[in-house]
């Protein structure tokens, strides 16, 4: 008689047991049209994530609900390494809110930074408020206003870094990808200040316009941090009237980063410092 190898009883309700739950379904938990976008907030178990745009596909925050400060996107410690490569870094000047991931993060960890937040859609601010746990105070203001005009508004070498984060659901606003925004913003920041972009790679003609006009007017290489989970990348270049500008290398990235703190936050920078790409220019 040939030995039965089928499973008993008990190793059924165990193998029951162990087999992996499938993940629970999204709820919308608020949909909606402002003036400027559609947008859509949605839960998945604990992930709350924010989208803008009819389709719903482009996500621009999420957080986890029972943590709200965890990082769940990678982009937003490429950001913050900008504080670690220049002694100027106290007035920061930062275009899109979304859910106010970034402000929090300055709210709880950064108290001696003083950030001012330009957002252009108020229903986005509500929405940061409502629903994603950020409400503008302490050493972060909140501006209604478009972040190209509040640019014009600002006195001329006042910032010491600007930081753009805005995207309308597909890529940063076409007012933004032009020659003109960017001197602005040369214009704006003070001699040694940084500025910092958040792009997406995988648009790959509008991301290398966007390197190739800031290598223009800033005349100089910039520094890069690509994403290794994502296909963010973030672009920094100085503002340096007269010397010549040499992006650091990958050693003096990580030192500047130790030096100005290992973590600020969730984000160890000494490890965000690893993303740096060595030949920002691939491409052109």
């Amino acid at each position: 008689m040939a030995e039965d190898k089928s499973p008993g009883p008990f190793a059924r309700i165990v193998r029951a047991f162990s087999q992996p739950f499938p993940p629970p379904a999204p709820v919308t938990v608020f949909e909606g049209d402002s003036g400027f976008s559609h947008i859509t907030v949605r839960d998945c178990g604990d992930l709350r994530t924010l989208y803008l745009g009819a389709d719903a596909q482009e996500s621009e925050t999420s957080i986890s609900l029972s943590n709200p400060t965890a990082p769940i996107f990678e982009y937003p410690g490429m950001m913050l390494l900008a504080l670690a490569l220049s002694p100027l870094n106290r007035e920061i000047t930062m275009i899109g809110l979304g859910g106010g991931f970034i402000p929090r993060l300055f709210q709880e960890f950064l108290p001696d930074r003083r950030l001012t937040v330009s957002e252009v859609d108020p229903m986005v601010a509500e929405i940061a408020e409502t629903y994603f746990f950020f409400s503008p105070g302490g050493n972060v203001e909140l501006r209604i206003a478009d972040g190209y005009e509040h640019l014009e508004g600002m006195p001329p070498e006042s910032a010491d870094q600007i930081w753009l984060d805005a995207f309308n659901g597909k890529y940063i606003p076409r007012h933004m990808a032009t020659d003109e925004f960017i001197s602005l913003c040369w214009s704006r920041l003070r001699p040694g200040g940084f500025l910092a972009q958040n792009l997406h790679q995988t648009r790959i003609e509008p991301y290398r316009m966007q390197l190739r006009r800031t290598m223009k007017i800033f005349g100089c290489t910039p520094l890069v941090f690509s994403g290794r989970r994502s296909a963010n990348a973030v672009v920094m270049c100085p503002r340096r009237d007269e010397e010549e500008w040499i992006p650091p290398g990958l050693r003096a990235v990580t030192r500047l980063a130790r030096e100005f703190g290992p973590a600020v936050g969730p984000y160890n920078l000494a490890e965000e410092s690893l993303k740096r790409v060595n030949d920002p220019c691939w491409g052109l």
